[in-house]
């Protein structure tokens, strides 16, 4: 066991953090993946504005590189507290989909849990955290619960990343609607970032979550130079800039685009008119673009809004109709891109003409 490095286990809930302490005891042990199953009613919350302190003389001892947790959102919370440290540099959380009424409001820990892993280590390189589950409809929110509210130094600990590879939020409630705004606001230059994946739910449905404005990917792609899979809940109501940046060949590297509007769906079918201008500015920024509706795509399974998508959504249609648009730029660029490079591998003198269509 000594020289062991990886390790997945199953633990029956509750966890205790004196049920981790083992853990510690593998000296090798890099790669842990660690899951909860059976009933836990218990919601043990930090105190308010002391989510940061240690409460056992094991914590942040762990020489751990990569963490998955998968359970309820009180199990997480207090498991990543146990085990994040300065080695840390992958964390992966797993909300389980079915959870108790008294564990639901565990999962507006969220930005708590980001806050103990980038706090721990600045230099993490990968962040993702989910919840494929759905509301009951009966979430009993306590607005006032001060051990929910968003960390005053979260923004501040976002701003000191510069190795960060990977953040990734599914689906995860939050209680501040302009929490995904702020966040984006606070992240620096990331020159290694691949993968940026910010599409919260809000914590009461009746909320309207302030969302990214359609210009915000021009900051976007002067931020994040390297990054290639972006998947983001946006205004898509907001105004289009008119001012169409240069692309400078060969373009950003983003591959996929996948634009969620508010709720999920589109509220209406997009025209020609407005869909023209959106891919001119999308094509602008990110001449490179693959794929920007294969997460729309219709299938029985739920969707980002929680609901099954049908053959009619009207977001995968606008999309795919984007999509087209763009595909039509690209081509043209393409095809003038090798027209020049003929130009100038031709002798002087001579014209790369086709004979044939003369």
């Amino acid at each position: 066991m000594a020289g062991l490095t990886s390790l997945t286990v199953a633990m029956p809930a509750p966890v205790r953090m004196d049920d981790l302490v083992i853990l510690n005891g593998l000296p090798q042990l890099k790669t842990l993946s660690l899951s909860t199953h059976g009933p836990a009613y218990n919601a043990v919350y930090p105190k308010p504005g002391r989510h940061l302190t240690k409460i056992h003389p094991d914590q942040g001892k762990s020489q751990l590189k990569r963490l998955t947790l998968e359970g309820d959102p009180f199990f997480i919370f207090w498991a990543t507290s146990f085990f994040c440290s300065p080695s840390l540099h992958t964390f992966v959380g797993i909300v389980s989909s079915k959870l108790y009424p008294e564990q639901f409001p565990g999962l507006l820990l969220m930005p708590h849990i980001l806050h103990l892993v980038i706090h721990s280590n600045p230099k993490v390189q990968e962040f993702s955290i989910e919840w494929k589950g759905r509301f009951r409809g009966d979430e009993a929110w306590d607005w006032h619960d001060q051990r929910l509210t968003v960390p005053e130094d979260l923004g501040k600990a976002l701003r000191e990343l510069r190795h960060l590879e990977k953040l990734s939020i599914k689906q995860i409630p939050i209680i501040t609607t302009d929490f995904i705004v702020k966040v984006l606001d606070a992240l620096p230059h990331l020159p290694s970032l691949d993968t940026l994946y910010l599409v919260p739910k809000a914590a009461d449905q009746d909320d309207i979550l302030e969302l990214p404005p359609m210009e915000d990917l021009a900051s976007i792609r002067e931020k994040f130079p390297a990054l290639r899979h972006l998947t983001l809940s946006m205004d898509t109501a907001s105004d289009i800039p008119s001012d169409l940046p240069e692309i400078v060949y060969p373009g950003h590297p983003l591959e996929t685009l996948f634009i969620v509007p508010p709720f999920g769906e589109l509220e209406r079918e997009l025209t020609v008119s407005e869909l023209i201008p959106l891919s001119a500015y999308l094509d602008r920024l990110f001449p490179n673009l693959e794929d920007i509706t294969s997460y729309f795509e219709p299938r029985p399974d739920s969707q980002p809004n929680g609901e099954s998508m049908d053959e009619g959504s009207v977001t995968w249609e606008a999309w795919t109709n984007l999509d087209g648009l763009l595909k039509s730029y690209q081509q043209i660029r393409d095809q003038a891109v090798h027209h020049l490079q003929q130009n100038a591998q031709a002798p002087a003198g001579e014209d790369t003409v086709d004979m044939d269509h003369e």
